[in-house]
């Protein structure tokens, strides 16, 4: 079987994965992993294991599919929702954080905790090049390209990034909540205190997913049906 290897080798590096990773996910040796990257061969086994870890058909590893694209040639559209949502996300992220402030530093720690072990945890997964090109990618939001290659693999990167910062979240404001039941006596003295700052942590989670990287999977997402369509 033939395999594009300029595609493979774009794949793998899109990811941040090396061969040794790569070759340790799919099952396959690093030795066919570098046969196939060099000459392009590889049997049906091999293909079909690729395409299965890198997220796509068989037939789009295959020399037949168009990988490379130019990029004069992509066009930008603006969408209007998108830049509403951000705004919306700014005001109430200031409504959060002056109807319920408690503490200045409490707030940024809460916010530091949340974005950033979810960025940690997804650097650990998807490695750092991938992650931060998850992440400058968020401007399509507003601004989106009429065509990306590779779409499938930001949009279950994105979903991953989500159900993080979830957790992230709860554990956070777990934590929190029994730290001060046990070091404190707030939760006695002021029970609506208590709870408001144990619950800060899920609250700017619920925030980072769903006025942020909700929208962007969803736009990915329309973006790859819009695809879709056009290459019918």
């Amino acid at each position: 079987m033939t395999i594009s290897t300029d595609k493979l080798i774009q794949l793998r590096k899109d990811r941040g994965w090396s061969q040794e990773k790569l070759a340790a996910i799919s099952g396959i040796s690093v030795r066919t992993i570098q046969r196939a990257e060099k000459d392009g061969t590889c049997s049906l086994e091999t293909k079909l294991a690729l395409a299965t870890v890198l997220e796509i058909s068989p037939a789009e590893l295959s020399q037949d599919s168009e990988y490379n694209f130019n990029e004069k040639d992509i066009k930008y559209k603006i969408d209007w929702a998108g830049t509403f949502g951000l705004f919306i996300l700014g005001l109430t992220t200031a409504a959060v954080v002056l109807l319920t402030g408690t503490d200045g530093r409490w707030e940024l720690a809460s916010i530091s905790i949340v974005w950033g072990l979810t960025d940690i945890i997804t650097i650990m997964i998807h490695g750092a090049r991938a992650t931060y090109r998850l992440f400058d990618n968020t401007s399509w939001i507003v601004k989106y390209p009429d065509f990306v290659p590779n779409l499938n693999y930001y949009i279950t990167q994105a979903k991953s990034v989500i159900e993080n910062c979830y957790i992230v979240g709860v554990c956070a404001s777990v934590v929190a909540a029994l730290t001060l039941a046990l070091h404190t006596s707030l939760a006695d003295e002021s029970l609506s205190r208590y709870l408001v700052i144990s619950a800060k942590p899920l609250i700017y989670s619920i925030l980072f997913c769903e006025f942020w990287f909700r929208p962007y999977k969803r736009k990915m997402e329309k973006m790859l049906q819009s695809q879709n369509e056009n290459s019918q």
